[in-house]
């Protein structure tokens, strides 16, 4: 008779990859919006020298602009109508 043991380790948080992906899209909201062109190369390029990813840009950049402008009270740039 032998003896069937559990696998070492932490228990799993998800059930299976389904319930770990619907997990992830709870916490996380998703923005999609487009731009110049040149833009988008600007930000490839910085993505390029720093060594991450698009998103890892943008994310900085907008924690950065979101924690050094009171954006209600300067109001907003480049918006139509706002030059």
């Amino acid at each position: 008779m032998s003896i069937v043991r559990a696998a070492a380790g932490r228990p799993a948080v998800h059930a299976d990859a389904a319930a770990r992906v619907r997990a992830h899209r709870a916490a996380k909201a998703r923005i999609d919006f487009t731009d110049d062109p040149k833009i988008k190369q600007t930000i490839a390029g910085i993505a390029s020298e720093l060594g991450c990813s698009e998103a890892d840009v943008l994310r900085s950049i907008t924690r950065f602009a979101l924690t050094n402008r009171n954006w209600k009270q300067v109001g907003l740039y480049g918006s139509k109508g706002l030059q």
